[in-house]
């Protein structure tokens, strides 16, 4: 598949797309193993979820710092860190198997998470850089192409991970999997190295008055922006926790689905919301990214209304990976929004605000629905997402729905 306008783009924004999609292949692996792993170890199921919330709480809290600071020193030295620790993490698990160093490395890392090729908690400063080098204009194809590659990365990690598995070797499949992330995580990072720039940007000092009342109506601006969309993406981000953490436990407690199954959907999906992102980038690019988002939004939330109500797993995990491809999709042209929000220098605090808002509530999520679960209610988590995704969509466009026009003015002024 030929991505569209591919020779048009900077070159560090192919190096950067590069590294997200090698480190999306080691993602997807972890997402499909690492559970599986822990159980191996003897790992009770209370240990496993207690270190993977902890490996994404402490991204959900680190990333508005790094964010901020990623803006005044320079997105390369964070991206870089983010890959030197996840090579270190992964080292642990090819050396041992001790549950305290484990943890550690599992916390440190977020591995098993799911990011989808995010460099989680430093994704803010490397969104910010990749800001830097994309016009405002271009920035909706251009998050949506590489949302592609994350998935696509995922979806490549989730093949090779099964694939590892049916493997004659004297090595266990799962450290295979660890010796994959060093190796790649030592490749990412000597890329990152070749590349020039992500330094801190150049700041005026002693500004005269009317330039600092200037200064402060364009950051006061910018902030009732960006804590607008962090309000409601709070709506999104419990509608995300409401059903996707939950969702191989639901398909097998409803239709008894085995973890073949269930895993297959789940690589299926990656590929599918691969494919979406690039259909997200055309669209785009062709009808403004605020429009597109909201369009594709409101059908995935009304998709999601069918998926209790159905009676067939085969026709569920269809209506599921369409669904969920069309939602995921539209991951990178929302952060195309979240950077452009406020101007280049100050992008790593809009990108960590928005991956804040989202993934805090999105932690609050799997509670209501297991307590929910727990009471035989295995559809009311589905429709009330429905309910907060499609409020969700609705205020996004009537909120944001200029900002297409902003970016089609800057395209047109270029």
């Amino acid at each position: 598949m030929k991505f569209p306008g591919i020779d048009q783009i900077h070159p560090v924004v192919k190096r950067l797309m590069l590294i997200n999609f090698i480190r999306s292949i080691g993602q997807g692996m972890m997402v499909v193993e690492l559970a599986l792993y822990l159980d191996v170890l003897g790992w009770s199921t209370a240990a496993i979820g207690s270190v993977l919330a902890a490996g994404g709480l402490l991204g959900v809290f680190l990333a508005p710092f790094i964010g901020v600071y990623s803006d005044r020193l320079g997105r390369k030295p964070f991206v870089l860190i983010s890959e030197l620790v996840t090579a270190g993490c992964a080292l642990v698990g090819v050396l041992t198997t001790n549950p305290i160093f484990l943890s550690i490395a599992i916390t440190l890392s977020g591995f098993g998470k799911a990011d989808a090729g995010s460099p989680s908690p430093c994704a803010p400063a490397e969104q910010a850089w990749l800001a830097s080098f994309v016009p405002t204009a271009e920035r909706g194809r251009i998050y949506s192409l590489n949302n592609a590659l994350s998935f696509f990365g995922m979806g490549v990690g989730a093949v090779l991970a099964g694939a590892a598995s049916l493997l004659k070797t004297g090595v266990s499949p799962y450290v295979l999997l660890f010796c994959y992330i060093l190796v790649a995580s030592l490749i990412t990072a000597s890329i990152i190295l070749t590349i020039q720039g992500g330094e801190a940007e150049n700041r005026q000092g002693n500004k005269k008055e009317g330039r600092r009342n200037e200064e402060k109506k364009i950051l006061h601006e910018e902030n009732a922006a960006v804590l607008k969309l962090a309000a409601i993406n709070i709506l999104n981000g419990i509608a995300i926790g409401l059903t996707g953490p939950m969702m191989s436990y639901w398909f097998s407690a409803k239709f008894g689905a085995s973890h073949a199954q269930i895993g297959s959907t789940l690589a299926v999906t990656f590929f599918m919301t691969g494919i979406t992102s690039i259909l997200q980038a055309r669209l785009s690019h062709k009808h403004g990214t605020i429009r597109s988002i909201v369009f594709i939004r409101f059908i995935g939330s009304l998709l999601l209304i069918l998926m209790p109500l159905l009676s067939s797993y085969a026709l569920v995990s269809v209506i599921y990976m369409l669904r969920t491809a069309l939602n995921r999709g539209t991951q990178g042209a929302q952060q195309a929004l979240s950077v452009s929000l406020t101007r280049n220098q100050r992008s790593g605090f809009a990108s960590s605000i928005n991956l804040f808002s989202m993934r805090l509530p999105t932690s609050i999520g799997p509670y209501i629905t297991g307590y929910l679960f727990g009471l035989g209610s295995l559809s009311l988590p589905f429709y009330i997402a429905s309910c907060l995704q499609l409020s969700f969509a609705y205020l996004y466009g009537r909120l944001f729905s200029s900002y297409d026009i902003r970016m089609r003015s800057h395209a047109s002024s270029g």
